[in-house]
């Protein structure tokens, strides 16, 4: 009897450390996932004062449309907002691969 209750609490804390182990592992990529989110959410937001900046530059110097292929602050912030994009791109595919792995 003893020997029966034995057995039956092993292959019960073998489940429990089973099931402990999954839920980890499905934590582990939930906290991931919201890590990316939130990290994406930041670029975005980065992005768009880009945006508005740049559009704020260039109202600014609508009258004088050739000035801006020389405008240098203007090149830099189209540039940044180029790398911000690239780099939102790149996460939103490591987010959609690690979906796809678990």
């Amino acid at each position: 009897m003893i020997e029966k209750l034995r057995r039956n609490f092993e292959s019960g804390i073998a489940k429990l450390k089973w099931f402990s182990g999954l839920l980890n592992e499905r934590l582990k990529v939930e906290i991931a996932f919201f890590k990316y989110a939130s990290r994406a959410e930041k670029l975005r937001r980065e992005r768009d004062e880009f945006a508005r900046a740049i559009g704020e530059r260039v109202y600014e110097e609508r009258q004088q449309l050739s000035l801006l292929a020389r405008d240098e602050n203007l090149k830099g912030l189209l540039k940044e907002m180029e790398l911000v994009s690239e780099e939102l791109d790149s996460m939103a595919e490591q987010a959609s691969r690690m979906g796809r792995e678990k």
